[in-house]
């Protein structure tokens, strides 16, 4: 009975349970983290491609080539929609592990009988959800602004200025 020092979810844990609900939990965990980074570095893609396509668009206006300060702004809208695209479904993939962490943790936790793992659960009860205005959170805010700029500034440039 020496093995059996804890308990998780009312029944006693070995060592080698607790052990392998570490290993649970670590993979769980390198998985979100994988996805959050992957997040991150698309995010910085996406402001480098922006930036160059913005330094495009300024260089085409000044040399008067309207039709191509169009297309860049045409390009920078897909750019954005399929960052987008991604962003969305790697988040998706995020939270699947953030759940799954969660309740390793919890387990782990009444394994070892330190509360203090429960990091998501204490994280997810500390912070509110992010806040909505007409039914989108702010990061698919500034997606549709910056949607909607690239779309009048291609058609300005057709439109208005060639």
């Amino acid at each position: 009975m020496d093995e059996y020092l804890c308990l998780c979810d009312g029944e006693a844990v070995s060592e080698g349970e607790r052990e392998t609900l570490a290993i649970a939990l670590d993979h769980a965990w390198r998985w979100y983290e994988n996805r959050r980074s992957r997040t991150v570095a698309l995010l910085q893609v996406v402001t480098l491609w922006l930036a160059i396509l913005g330094a495009g668009y300024g260089a085409v206006l000044q040399a008067k080539l309207y039709g191509v300060g169009g297309a860049i702004g045409i390009l920078a809208a897909v750019g954005l929609v399929a960052a987008d695209r991604e962003a969305t479904r790697v988040r998706a993939s995020a939270e699947l592990a953030a759940d799954a962490v969660a309740e390793l943790e919890a387990r782990l936790a009444d394994a070892t009988g330190v509360q203090a793992l429960r990091l998501c659960q204490r994280e997810r009860e500390s912070n509110p959800p992010s806040r909505r205005f007409l039914g989108l959170d702010l990061g698919r805010w500034v997606v549709h602004v910056s949607l909607s700029t690239c779309l009048a500034a291609a058609l300005y440039t057709w439109a208005v200025l060639a």
